[in-house]
């Protein structure tokens, strides 16, 4: 048999290797520990944090949100599923009531919580987290409250009795399930809608995705894990006290997230080793003090590096401070129990700041670099014709725009305009700076809600119902000021914008069943790269391309929408003149295939050479229109720009 070649592993084979590596590990240990009830009990309850944190980890990890609320929804889990089973069920109904009523309640939060940013979002999640203790205690009748509610661990079906070894490889497949399935949904076109709500919301809308829609599933299918793997927890120790689900295990839960490293169900594992250990490590001082020591020497290498290279900032110097004054701490008290609230604070400060990417962030990029891990290959491009077919029926009307008006205050931004878009026509807005013109696309892409006045497209009136909705009905743009997906690469930005791509629902992707839609996805997206000129930086992280290729980038991603109408808002800014040379190829190729365009640019070469007509703003107000040779003559245009700009207006007859 030949020998296996790691450098023919891509990232996702070798992944899918080791994890199955690791569990197959962890269910040998048993073996090796001698079936003790206490081991398996440590073992299980590590198990157990690893699922309650791949479920933290879609808030933390892809949302970018500090969640304070997750252990209060491990705590109704638990209490859930150990009443269950103390009123006769049995442990799947007792394991799905707490799954759901997880997922129920994280909805329910989910709604008003995730229109906060922030300090207001964890403030919001803290005092959930905060109530559900509180409840937990009061309700004597049904909790026992302080006194505790003893669970016994369901038999299997039949009445044979449960073991905590077998509790523990039962609970260990679960694990492997739950892995399976958040890698299914995170590390897929799921996951890149949700990071991609953590770069932009406003472009999420703008590409249809649903910015809201995606922050609520993110936070109801991690609750719905917490509540899962607090039904685990109540059969594992046998005993619930509502003050274990309280701040503290909020804290140890989010430091184990981010220690061991966001967006990675390997650091949700490498995190659930540090949540069981960490609390006894407190009871031990002298090993607490070694690993403290490590720290703060580990952060001052970090410090040193970037003395050496002249780099020291605030990201070098903080963890150094956080951990001298953690180790201070810990020599001088007696009972570290008693600042168990301040080290822990001090611990998560210094990982936040000087370990962003976590433990296996870090080391996992290090690992495909040893390893020279290949990325996942690219599948075939599609045929453009498929992607975006020419559309027909040339002239008719499909934006009209009537006597809008913005206001912000007494500023008139945008001040009685009305406009009609013929389809298959490149209509140009220009003007001096300040003259309305941005502000009216985002009237009309449903980025603001016009004071007065009607948008119509087609047959349907889509003034002042959003982004989301004039997406929908076949409005796509580009922005001034660049909103890519900046975590993820060139083809993934295209592939999750990609309309009627995915239809699967959740679930089934969770199975892994979506393998089909997300090849065909990528295909259609490399397609839209390939004619924008980017089928070559396909895998390349968004924020490593350069600015011209963000600004293509973006054009191909707008494009995934299908729309029968695309506003490009200052494309060719910043542009060298080859890459302007190129855009006006793009534009030329896109406005051939039958798509309205609506352009706004100060390159009036670009200007002349591609719109049909052009509509001079000033003041909020239209002032001239028609071809670009009869905009250059109007002396009204040339009064607006003024100086050296009517210069660049004699460019248009002249190109």
């Amino acid at each position: 048999m030949a020998a296996l070649n790691l450098k023919q592993l891509t990232r996702h084979s070798a992944g899918n290797l080791a994890e199955l590596i690791a569990l197959v590990v962890l269910a040998c240990l048993p073996l090796f520990l001698g079936h003790s009830a206490y081991a398996m009990g440590l073992l299980t309850l590590l198990a157990i944090y690893a699922i309650a944190l791949i479920g933290l980890d879609a808030t933390v990890g892809y949302l970018g949100q500090v969640n304070l609320a997750h252990a209060g929804m491990i705590g109704i889990g638990a209490y859930a599923g150990g009443l269950m089973v103390t009123h006769g069920f049995g442990l799947v109904p007792a394991l799905l009531v707490a799954g759901l009523i997880g997922l129920l309640l994280g909805t329910l939060l989910a709604f008003p919580a995730l229109r906060l940013e922030g300090p207001q979002f964890a403030l919001a999640t803290l005092s959930f987290g905060s109530l559900a203790v509180l409840c937990l205690n009061e309700l004597e009748s049904i909790t026992q409250g302080a006194q505790g509610l003893s669970v016994n661990r369901p038999a299997f079906h039949g009445g044979l009795a449960m073991t905590a070894t077998t509790f523990f490889w039962l609970t260990l497949g679960l694990l492997g399930l739950v892995w399976f399935a958040s890698r299914q949904l995170l590390e897929g076109r799921w996951g890149y809608a949700i990071a991609a709500l953590r770069n932009s919301p406003i472009a999420t809308d703008a590409l249809g995705i649903g910015a809201l829609k995606h922050k609520v599933l993110a936070f109801a299918f991690g609750s719905a894990l917490a509540g899962f793997a607090g039904g685990l927890y109540a059969f594992n120790l046998g005993f619930l006290q509502p003050q274990a689900f309280g701040y503290d295990l909020s804290v140890t839960l989010l430091l184990g997230n981010v220690l061991g490293g966001r967006k990675s169900v390997w650091g949700a594992l490498v995190g659930a080793v540090l949540v069981v250990l960490l609390p006894n490590l407190l009871s031990n001082k002298p090993v607490f003090l070694a690993i403290a020591g490590v720290g703060a020497l580990l952060a001052l290498v970090q410090l040193i590096q970037a003395m050496r290279q002249r780099e020291v900032r605030f990201q070098s110097l903080a963890p150094v401070g956080a951990m001298l004054l953690l180790l201070g701490i810990a020599l001088v008290t007696s009972n570290l129990e008693e600042w168990r609230k301040g080290l822990f604070a001090l611990m998560l400060f210094a990982v936040v700041v000087g370990l962003p990417e976590g433990l296996m962030g870090s080391f996992s990029h290090q690992l495909v670099k040893l390893l020279q891990l290949a990325s996942t290959p690219l599948p075939s491009p599609s045929v453009l014709d498929q992607v975006l077919p020419a559309q027909g029926d040339q002239g008719s009307a499909v934006v009209d725009v009537r006597d809008v008006r913005l206001h912000f205050g007494g500023v008139k931004a945008v001040d009685g305009v009305s406009l009609a878009l013929a389809k298959g026509e490149a209509l140009a807005l220009i003007g001096p700076n300040g003259s309305g013109k941005s502000s009216l696309i985002n009237v009309i892409s449903g980025l603001y809600k016009p004071t007065s006045g009607q948008i119509w497209l087609g047959k349907h009136l889509i003034s002042g119902k959003g982004l989301l909705a004039a997406n929908r009905l076949g409005i796509s743009r580009t922005f001034q000021n660049l909103q890519i997906f900046a975590d993820l690469t060139a083809i993934e930005n295209v592939a999750i914008a990609m309309k009627g791509a995915y239809r699967m629902p959740w679930p089934l992707v969770a199975a892994g069943l979506a393998s089909a839609e997300d090849r065909q996805a990528m295909s259609d997206a490399l397609a839209l790269l390939t004619l924008v000129g980017l089928q070559d930086k396909a895998g390349v992280i968004a924020a490593d391309l350069t600015y011209s290729d963000q600004r293509f980038m973006e054009i191909a991603r707008a494009l995934a929408a299908k729309p029968h109408v695309l506003i490009l808002d200052e494309p060719a800014a910043g542009m060298s003149k080859p890459d302007v040379e190129k855009l006006k190829r793009v534009i030329s190729t896109i406005k051939s295939r039958g798509i309205s365009i609506i352009l706004i640019e100060h390159h009036l070469d670009v200007v002349a050479e591609l719109a049909d007509r052009v509509i001079v703003l000033d003041g909020g107000k239209p002032i001239a229109e028609g071809t670009a040779a009869e905009v250059r003559a109007n002396e009204r245009v040339v009064e607006a720009y003024l100086g050296s700009s009517a210069q660049h207006l004699a460019e248009i007859s002249s190109s």
